[in-house]
């Protein structure tokens, strides 16, 4: 009985915590590891109601869960940072390497020369594929070393009760959301090149021999797509989920929509990546972030590639795509609504700290101040300027 009253005075944050649409081994998976004590990643607050501290002349302080909370979020940024930072570096390689042998970047098509395909040198092509690929891979070992992350949290696979509607739903809604996309980043790049500022139309290797297209084809929708989420969806956002679903998806959302440094495309990245992590958030599952991920950027690269081939020809099948997307997502979305537990929020209120003492934790991080520092840098060097 002694026990029982002992109990109800004790406070265990990660106790209290659930985690929506995710099974047991997910929930007990991630109980322990947030008990860790010795990890500085994990976020856990242990109190006795009962026990107080007194300092001479400040009187008893108050142990704070937000205290913890804060520093645990503190050192989060921190390995977040320093992960971008070296996928940046692996970024800079392939800048360098691609100015030098293919006299410019190789991995992308832009917008004054959205209707030809180039003649980019093969080796390049082969070289930026490997170091992109292996930009992913670093990552996700060097996050996954740190943090600690179980792989049953780290690669979730949700509740049993996902069914294969709800996946081409979300694939639906994702790929309107690519349709709204595409025409709000071909009008800015329409008014960037009033002043000269060529943007990037598409991440495809600009080159028109065979074996490269099929390689950029099997980067660009498959092999990106999968280490991507794996990396965002996975292991950033759900270790970032102890402090709360909507900050967990802004950040994994901001991360990786600035991976990609160019203008018209960072706001546009950023806005698919956060319908991805409410989706991933909602389905409890990797698999229907990289379905969404794979199957819409498949859909963008096929009509894109046609299009460079015959515009005439692109152009109708665009509008045809379009139309039948428009329909196919109105009808999808009638149908989510009707979902007796779906809501759009992906905020469950289950954290200590506001969002916005969250949001400036995240700006005062070193770390993540010289990442953003270094990717607004990148951004401006790979701008073409009077092209």
């Amino acid at each position: 009985m002694a026990g029982k009253k002992d109990k109800s005075f004790v406070r265990n944050v990660a106790k209290e915590r659930t985690y929506r649409n995710q099974n047991e081994e997910y929930e007990d998976a991630y109980f322990k590891w947030r008990t860790d004590e010795s990890n500085q990643y994990s976020f856990n607050y242990v109190h006795d109601s009962r026990e107080h501290s007194y300092i001479a002349g400040r009187g008893f302080i108050k142990h704070g869960a937000d205290t913890a909370e804060s520093q645990t979020l503190h050192n989060c940024l921190r390995l977040l940072g320093a992960v971008m930072l070296v996928m940046l570096m692996f970024d800079v390689v392939n800048y360098l390497l691609a100015v030098y042998m293919n006299g410019g970047p190789c991995g992308v098509v832009y917008f004054s020369k959205r209707y030809t395909i180039g003649n980019s040198e093969t080796l390049p092509c082969i070289l930026f594929t490997c170091i992109s690929t292996l930009k992913y891979v670093t990552a996700i070992i060097i996050y996954q070393m740190r943090s600690k992350l179980p792989r049953k949290v780290a690669l979730p696979s949700g509740k049993k009760n996902n069914t294969a509607e709800f996946r081409v739903t979300a694939i639906m809604i994702m790929l309107m959301i690519i349709v709204m996309g595409r025409l709000a980043s071909t009008l800015l790049s329409m008014i960037l090149s009033v002043v000269n500022v060529d943007s990037v139309y598409i991440y495809m290797f600009d080159s028109s021999e065979p074996i490269v297209q099929i390689i950029s084809a099997v980067y660009n929708c498959v092999i990106m797509p999968v280490l991507c989420e794996m990396l965002f969806r996975g292991l950033v956002l759900q270790s970032f989920r102890q402090f709360g679903d909507s900050f967990a998806v802004a950040v994994a959302s901001i991360a990786c929509g600035l991976c990609f440094y160019d203008l018209s495309y960072m706001g546009f990245s950023i806005l698919c990546s956060m319908v991805i992590g409410v989706f991933t958030v909602r389905s409890g599952s990797i698999v229907t972030a990289i379905l969404m991920h794979s199957v819409t950027t498949t859909v963008n690269y096929m009509v894109v590639y046609v299009g460079m081939l015959n515009p005439s020809l692109g152009r109708i099948l665009a509008i045809a795509l379009c139309i039948l997307i428009c329909i196919g997502a109105l009808v999808a979305y009638t149908r989510l609504n009707y979902r007796n537990d779906w809501t759009f929020n992906a905020d469950t209120r289950e954290s200590e700290l506001t969002f916005t003492k969250k949001v400036k934790l995240m700006l005062s991080s070193n770390t993540v101040a010289m990442w953003f520092v270094c990717a607004l840098i990148l951004t401006i060097v790979n701008m073409r300027i009077g092209q």
